[in-house]
């Protein structure tokens, strides 16, 4: 597996990821064409080398200073357990430490008991929780990583 930024080539099969994990509750296409112009060094994928992806991580910075996001994290069903999540995550929390952020925000389902663990094992710490963040009956965990100061 290689992690990498995205070719634009890739997008089509980052949205196939992203609808074969997240059923219809998805970013259309388009977010991702915009993602790939907007944020560069934080989006990258998880390419099997099979000529399919595996997965795709999207980042981008906040509003408040030094503060950044995990928009999207998708491993596809396939290819959970072997470190595809943690070495996305790895990726973008390097990227982010590199440009000097201090804090990398995610939100998951609180039921999503395998997300929930690797994020805790990557450092994150619960800091809130939303029962409709997404809606009615759309709970989301609110979770937080302090970066390593350069």
């Amino acid at each position: 597996m290689t992690i990498r930024p995205p070719r634009l080539a890739d997008l089509t099969a980052v949205h196939a990821v992203e609808t074969a994990v997240f059923g219809s509750h998805v970013y259309p296409d388009f977010f991702f064409r915009q993602a790939f112009d907007l944020w560069p060094g934080l989006f990258f994928v998880a390419d099997g080398g099979d000529g399919e992806l595996d997965g795709y991580i999207v980042g981008a910075p906040s509003e408040t200073p030094g503060a950044a996001w995990v928009l999207s994290l998708a491993v596809r069903a396939r290819a959970r357990g072997r470190g595809v999540g943690r070495a996305l995550s790895e990726a973008l929390i390097a990227a982010l430490a590199a440009r000097g952020a201090g804090s990398l925000t995610l939100t998951v389902d609180p039921a999503n008991a395998g997300a929930v663990a690797l994020y805790r094992k990557l450092g994150f710490a619960a800091v809130g929780e939303e029962t409709a963040y997404f809606g009615p009956g759309e709970a989301r965990r609110v979770m937080r990583l302090a970066l390593p100061a350069r």
